[in-house]
């Protein structure tokens, strides 16, 4: 890890600045740990995190953007998940890392 650490090029850096401030809003946030529980609806999570459509559709495309969350179309309807398993391990580092 040392290694791979030591040979981020900039890209890699400001990709990572783009993670961590997708990461690094709370309704974004909310969006994610609700969706660390499967596939949901725009209408579900907006629901569910009590954030406005609007506001819930542009903060899904952020997080797919920034390559975080996934969609899969099914009919008329879009469902967002979480696009692998490197972001559960993110979420529960830092949940654990709170304890520390």
């Amino acid at each position: 890890m040392e290694n791979k650490i030591n040979f981020l090029t900039e890209e890699d850096i400001s990709e990572l600045v783009t993670d961590f401030k997708a990461l690094g809003d709370v309704g974004r946030l909310k969006i994610i740990l609700y969706l660390l529980g499967g596939k949901k609806s725009v209408g579900e999570i907006s629901k569910h995190c009590e954030i406005s459509q609007s506001a819930t559709s542009h903060a899904l495309r952020i997080l797919k953007d920034a390559k975080i969350l996934k969609s899969e179309k099914v009919g008329n309807v879009n469902y967002y998940y979480v696009a692998d398993e490197h972001i559960r391990t993110i979420i529960v580092k830092s949940i654990e890392h709170l304890e520390c």
